[in-house]
């Protein structure tokens, strides 16, 4: 399929193509061509059939991700999806693309929001970011901006939708990749049928047509601003917390050697670093660029032991 295109491509074309030398210098590509093999293999060709899309023991994964607003413990997870969500916590990403098929469009969050009704667009805290985002895949698309390409009852403006406004899912893995993991994912509908019946020819059209939105969209993960956190001594850091002023969302720095990477758009930010136990630093009027990174080191001093259990009886106290 596309994503064994993708990979067979970046591989063979690193020495000869500028473009693809750039990327994947800067860039670690993580490809599952299936997340659902057993469903996979159950498909068979069908424009609106659903058969394969559940897994052996019967559980719809794309319903199966913890919610961004319940915090409860699900009863129940399929064992594909706990070894996703085991995969994202051990390699953490940037950003994500959920191929899909059954429409022509670029779906970005909320996918599902539980105060606002299915058919009204529901904003996350990057809203525009994502649509920056979806627009950078779908303008690059051979097709997906066509009005007259998208799938006969869609009307999707330059072929990008709110999740929410479109249709609600809960526990959907995009929300779920955005809120919990820090990766700012959105799901590509890469055409009208859930499984094309002429095969071979769909998936030559959809690699061509794909093949520009791709590229394009890997850049997006080193725009922004990007950093490494350390200690007073150089050691890396990990746990800190990255806020970006006017942006609820924050982002945790994941990576064993305390590097983080924040996607933006252009513009003039104040971005702090914080984790317990240190004092937190802030770094004011930084300038994002276009299309560029701007590199934003910390270096967090840790608090005395006696300051941290000053502060712990205060609090204690008030509670």
């Amino acid at each position: 399929g596309l994503l064994m295109k993708l990979a067979y491509f970046l591989s063979t074309q690193y020495d000869s193509d500028q473009d693809v030398r750039d990327i994947l210098d800067a860039t670690v590509f993580h490809l599952i061509p299936t997340i659902n093999p057993d469903g996979f293999d159950e498909a068979y060709p069908s424009c609106s059939g659903v058969r394969g899309r559940y897994t052996s023991d019967g559980t719809d994964m794309n319903r199966d991700f913890p919610s961004h607003w319940f915090s409860g413990i699900r009863v129940k997870t399929a064992e594909e999806t706990q070894m996703i969500k085991d995969y994202a916590e051990k390699v953490p990403a940037v950003m994500g693309i959920s191929f899909h098929d059954g429409a022509l469009v670029t779906n970005y969050p909320w996918d599902g929001e539980p105060d606002i009704n299915s058919g009204i667009y529901a904003a996350s805290p990057d809203d525009s970011l994502f649509i920056s985002m979806a627009k950078t895949y779908s303008l690059n698309h051979k097709q997906m901006y066509k009005p007259s390409a998208q799938c006969g009852h869609d009307d999707f403006k330059d072929g990008i939708t709110n999740g929410n406004k479109w249709y609600k899912v809960y526990n959907g893995m995009q929300d779920w990749n955005y809120f919990y993991n820090d990766c700012f994912e959105v799901t590509i509908e890469l055409g009208c049928c859930k499984y094309p019946t002429d095969a071979a020819s769909t998936y030559s059209n959809v690699w061509s047509d794909n093949f520009d939105s791709i590229l394009a969209f890997s850049k997006l993960a080193n725009y922004g601003i990007k950093g490494r956190v350390t200690d007073f001594k150089g050691s890396p850091m990990t746990g800190v917390t990255i806020t970006v002023s006017g942006v609820s969302k924050t982002i945790k720095v994941r990576h064993p050697e305390g590097y983080f990477w924040r996607p933006l758009l252009k513009g003039t930010y104040n971005i702090s670093a914080s984790k317990p136990g240190y004092y937190p630093l802030s770094r004011r009027n930084i300038e994002v660029m276009e299309n560029e990174s701007t590199v934003v080191p910390f270096i967090l001093i840790a608090k005395k032991p006696s300051q941290v259990r000053r502060k712990a009886r205060r609090r204690k106290r008030s509670m």
